[in-house]
């Protein structure tokens, strides 16, 4: 026996790309059949009333690590309660970003646990595929990435995992200046994985090469790159002048300066801007000292995560919709801007946008209730409630 329809009536409706005031979403099958102001109840719907609230879709983080003390690596569980954590963010698909490991079982192991996640459910937000951040970085430019779990660019190690994915990896990182970049990325390519220039220290030129070769997409932009000197525009110059490529966004204030940010907006646009968390396992936590990647001592001081070994910082542990708050907030971009920013772009930097990142009849129920301040009140994954605040539900 089907389930009766969805029907969510609100003060605004954002798709992103247009605003409908007041708005109403009927959801029927998981999927969004209507949408309008003036939007029939089909009889025996339940009716959500969010009349004093925005509609939105549902933020996408296509770089995260992990959350409340747990990695992705750890096991199915730490995925499913690092899942239904995003999901309290407003944060509806995600890629469980992993990294390099000292033998290519290490890292085969953890990309079939995942997937093995991913067909069973997370009963939070949806796992949309696979992020290696890792290993085929630079050392140069490491971050808080062991250096020692750093590797060659080797295409057969990611046919393997490709497999042990079943053609779930989506993303990979990859510093294009390793030696044999090039036709690395075009191999990707062929694969239909995204490309995402990351951790590199090269030159401006090797950058526009790399995205002829395929490259789409840059892994927070600012951080893990050379920057921009006016005779040398280094990676940030290629990114910010280069229209093919998607650059991510850490908009946490810490890793990137409100002005820089501003600057990234004012270069690629309302379009390919894609706003990411990067948060580590200790997104959630009280301040504190914590272990980290190859066993880092990482401190999380007032919200701020550092490695005590390096003094890098050490990923993000702010909330997606605080990010999205922060571009509206910080920058001064209006909230339709930033919410295209966090669910639209990094659907079509996937190649997922034909059924994910915005609010349009045919696709899948994947939406939020949220309020001015992007505080969020309600998460949906494809027409079924994930998260609602406690004492502050809004289903019926």
């Amino acid at each position: 026996m089907s389930s009766p329809p969805i029907v969510i009536q609100a003060r605004q409706l954002i798709s992103p790309l247009e605003v409908i005031a007041p708005g109403t979403a009927v959801i029927e099958g998981g999927k969004i059949t209507a949408l309008g102001s003036r939007v029939p109840i089909p009889e025996g719907a339940q009716v959500i009333d969010a009349r004093d609230r925005i509609l939105a879709p549902g933020f996408i983080d296509n770089h995260v690590h992990g959350a409340l003390g747990h990695w992705f690596a750890e096991g199915p569980e730490a995925v499913r309660k690092i899942a239904r954590f995003r999901a309290s963010t407003g944060t509806t698909g995600f890629l469980p970003t992993l990294g390099g490991a000292a033998t290519l079982e290490g890292m085969l192991e953890p990309i079939r646990m995942v997937r093995e996640v991913m067909r069973e459910g997370t009963g939070g937000a949806e796992i949309l595929g696979i992020h290696m951040e890792g290993p085929y970085l630079s050392p140069r430019k490491p971050g808080v990435n062991p250096v020692d779990l750093m590797r060659p660019l080797d295409i057969a190690e990611v046919e393997a995992m490709q497999e042990a994915a079943d053609g779930n990896i989506r993303l990979v990182s990859v510093a294009p200046d390793e030696e044999g970049g090039m036709a690395f990325i075009r191999s990707l390519r062929r694969m239909g994985i995204v490309v995402g220039i990351a951790h590199t220290d090269t030159d401006y030129e090797t950058i526009l090469q790399a995205v002829e070769a395929g490259a789409t997409y840059a892994i927070h932009t600012y951080n893990g790159m050379r920057g921009l000197h006016h005779r040398a525009p280094g990676v940030v110059g290629a990114v910010l002048t280069c229209d093919q490529v998607f650059a991510e966004l850490i908009a946490d204030g810490v890793h990137v300066h409100p002005a820089a940010m501003d600057i990234l907006v004012r270069c690629k646009g309302r379009d390919r801007v894609v706003l990411v968390t990067d948060n580590s396992a200790m997104a959630g936590m009280s301040d504190g000292i914590y272990q980290g990647f190859g066993g880092q001592r990482i401190e999380k001081k007032e919200g701020v995560l550092r490695s005590l070994d390096t003094g890098s910082i050490a990923g993000s542990a702010m909330a997606f919709n605080e990010d999205v708050r922060n571009m509206v907030k910080l920058v001064g971009i209006p909230l339709p801007w930033a919410i295209q920013m966090a669910s639209l772009n990094p659907a079509r930097a996937l190649g997922l946008d034909a059924h994910k990142g915005s609010l349009e009849v045919g696709k899948d129920a994947d939406l939020i209730v949220i309020d001015e301040d992007v505080n969020v009140y309600l998460t949906m994954v494809r027409g079924r409630v994930v998260y609602q605040p406690t004492g502050q539900q809004v289903t019926s």
